[in-house]
């Protein structure tokens, strides 16, 4: 399989600069940088609270007996 070669960096990445989505992606980090919105790339999922009683212990001492 050949290997593409850029010829022009400097006018690849101005081609790349003027693409819809780099343009886009730009913008939401600037805005980032600027507090205007919250990281969220950090949220993670967020999982249910743990369970505060004790049914399962409960099942597997009942089973137990």
């Amino acid at each position: 399989m050949p290997k593409a070669v850029i010829e022009d960096i400097g006018r690849f990445k101005a081609f790349l600069a003027s693409q819809p989505l780099c343009q886009w992606s730009a913008q939401k980090e600037q805005e980032l940088v600027e507090g205007k919105h919250r990281d969220h790339r950090r949220s993670g999922i967020h999982l249910p609270p743990p369970k505060q009683d004790n049914s399962e212990l409960a099942d597997a001492l009942s089973s137990m007996a």
